[in-house]
């Protein structure tokens, strides 16, 4: 899988389209977290190709419903229909045909980030036709009073209910962070994980920029590099 990254950065919706034909091209699934649960977001991210959407800050399941509804065609939901767009084949497949396909090979995934969202969890994780939710530590350790300590027992904690609750009703669980957090989330039964993301390749390859030696840090050896 490759995370293509419209919440946070420049990228625009005419980029990640391009990065989904290479990563289709490439035999890698296309994930694009969208800015947020909005209905033209939602809707334009499908129609790039992307397959499984990460949608940030979903804090109740009338939210979660919503991804639902904009994001799966009916009968499951009520998705803008507009058979020419790469994420519909371009207009090569019956309507029927793109429904059925479209909806079995979406997947819609709430970021659990926040108090309110934890405290709403077992609601969330089951509503129909959501795929799963995805544990955003960043956000979430700012919401627990733990800001960017992703050591803290407390982040742990949550990390592990959330992702135990998810499994428990037969949901898609994953998140990303260091190693330890990583653990965690493994331990509780997550069945996904982001691993790698660009900053740390910059971050651990300015000094060789600079003329030092570089060293990673011990915390992302494991992380590997993108492929």
């Amino acid at each position: 899988m490759v995370w293509l990254e419209l919440e946070h950065g420049t990228a625009c919706f005419e980029t990640v389209e391009t990065l989904c034909m290479a990563a289709d091209a490439g035999g890698a699934v296309p994930v694009a977290r969208v800015p947020d649960h909005q209905r033209p977001h939602i809707l334009r991210t499908l129609e790039t190709g992307a397959r499984i959407l990460l949608i940030p800050m979903i804090h109740n399941a009338d939210m979660a419903k919503e991804i639902v509804r904009y994001g799966k065609f009916p009968p499951i939901g009520e998705r803008g229909f507009h058979g020419a767009t790469r994420g519909l084949g371009y207009g090569l497949r019956a309507p029927l045909e793109n429904f059925d396909k479209a909806n079995r090979s979406t997947y819609l995934i709430a970021q659990i980030e926040t108090v309110e969202a934890l405290e709403n969890l077992e609601e969330i994780v089951n509503v129909d036709g959501l795929s799963g939710i995805f544990v955003g530590p960043g956000d979430l350790s700012v919401a627990l009073g733990c800001a960017a300590e992703f050591q803290n027992p407390r982040l742990h904690e949550a990390v592990s209910a959330a992702i135990s609750k998810a499994r428990a009703a037969g949901k898609h669980a994953g998140l990303l962070g260091p190693p330890d957090l990583l653990k965690t989330g493994l331990q509780a039964g997550a069945d996904f994980f982001s691993v790698v993301i660009s900053p740390i390749c910059i971050q651990s390859g300015q000094p060789c920029l600079s003329g030092q030696e570089t060293v990673f840090p011990a915390s992302h050896r494991s992380h590997g590099c993108p492929r």
